[in-house]
């Protein structure tokens, strides 16, 4: 079992892996964002910082929809960025 630390918004995941998304991609994915990892709600994710920078998403259809957007920027992005989702 892993442990994972960490509450990224998604303009310090920006920062931190030297990208920048345009502002509607920007604002898609922050609505999409909760703070609390216990509980990951229907179309939500959680963003982890350690030990990489790791989206936890809710399904299989939140993770295909942040990989949309991500995948753009796969040259720019700086380090390691991970987008998994929990299953039951």
């Amino acid at each position: 079992m892993g442990i994972r630390l960490g509450n990224l918004t998604i303009a310090a995941v920006e920062k931190k892996h030297n990208f920048k998304l345009l502002d509607e991609e920007r604002e898609a994915l922050e609505s999409m964002r909760q703070d609390n990892a216990q509980n990951i709600e229907e179309g939500k994710f959680h963003v982890f910082d350690e030990p990489m920078t790791m989206f936890v998403c809710d399904s299989a259809t939140t993770r295909a929809d942040v990989i949309k957007i991500l995948s753009k920027y796969n040259s720019d992005i700086k380090g390691q960025l991970g987008v998994g989702f929990k299953e039951d």
